[in-house]
């Protein structure tokens, strides 16, 4: 009888260990709960990432969270629209669930999904416009036309009357751009300003217009640049010291590293500044949403701000600009 029982028991205890080694080993009995991984891609407007640091830094946040593959690509050829409907095209047929694009030509893209040849969400970075038809789609953007009214707001405060105000822009400028200077003459024409537009070809082009128009209008000329890159560019040709005296003042809008330098010595006056971290993290966010066939509701307008040299080193701008990753 005892023998019998001791049989039972060691079966039993048997069955009970194969049975914790199922549970702890295989799925045969309870199955782990897959891990979806989504893969998004991100394709801008430029052919490098300058202007997009802080905004691959919320992205890349954004794509831990939510286990997304993220691919970030930037044009070959500045500008191009014809390169980026083809990238857009192929990331789509390489299994992109959705894909992020700062469109070179909003309405190019309109049509791609108006003729049903592009079948996934988009995420429209920088651009007014959302989508056309049923097709699922978000944007993520800032409100440039606001910023180029504070920023015209603020150099008007800061400037004695008679100053010649020049915009600096490239020939082809881009949607944002076109916004920014349309909010920028709003506000001065309105105060009776004399507003002059420079539209160079090359970038030494470019150049050359700063230097004669400090040359000619000496101690008069106030520069406002349209764009991070005319910005960039007027700021390398002002940049030592007789120059930077010589103008009224320079003023833009941009977030890179070398913009915020040119800020702290001086050659910059006022600069407009997106919060690129966030823009970069609900991109990537709303992406995973749409590709997961959820409705997305509109964000409106992330946050920008205008800031001065002495505003560097305020603790809201640092964490703005220098997001910790």
């Amino acid at each position: 009888m005892s023998n019998r029982k001791e049989r039972i028991f060691w079966i039993l205890y048997g069955m009970v260990l194969v049975l914790l080694f199922l549970l702890s080993s295989t799925d045969l009995i309870i199955k782990e709960k897959e891990t979806q991984v989504y893969a998004i891609s991100v394709i801008v407007e430029d052919t490098v990432d300058d202007n997009y640091v802080n905004f691959r830094k919320g992205m890349d946040r954004a794509a831990i969270e939510y286990n997304v593959d993220v691919s970030f690509i930037t044009l070959y050829d500045e500008g191009s629209k014809k390169q980026q409907e083809e990238l857009i095209l192929r990331e789509q047929q390489d299994g992109s669930r959705a894909i992020v694009v700062s469109p070179v030509d909003s309405g190019q893209i309109l049509q791609l999904q108006a003729d049903k040849r592009v079948s996934v969400p988009l995420v429209f970075l920088n651009s007014e416009i959302s989508s056309v038809g049923d097709e699922l789609s978000a944007r993520i953007t800032f409100d440039y036309y606001q910023m180029g009214q504070e920023l015209a707001k603020q150099v008007l405060a800061e400037q004695p009357i008679g100053q010649r105000f020049y915009l600096l822009g490239k020939r082809q400028s881009d949607q944002i751009s076109r916004q920014f200077e349309d909010g920028i003459e709003n506000v001065l024409t309105a105060a009776g300003c004399e507003v002059i537009r420079l539209q160079g070809g090359q970038a030494d082009e470019r150049k050359k217009q700063v230097e004669t128009v400090w040359e000619q209008d000496f101690g008069r000329a106030v520069m406002i640049a349209l764009d991070p890159v005319s910005l960039t560019e007027a700021a390398q040709v002002l940049s030592d010291g007789e120059r930077t005296a010589g103008i009224g003042g320079l003023y833009g809008r941009g977030t890179t590293v070398r913009l915020l330098n040119y800020l702290d010595r001086g050659v910059i006056r006022g600069l407009c500044i997106t919060d690129d971290f966030t823009a970069g993290y609900l991109s990537v966010r709303t992406a995973v949403e749409l590709a997961g066939n959820q409705l997305v509701p509109a964000l409106g307008y992330l946050e920008s701000h205008y800031i001065r040299r002495e505003d560097l080193r305020r603790t809201e701008y640092e964490k703005l600009l220098y997001p910790i990753e």
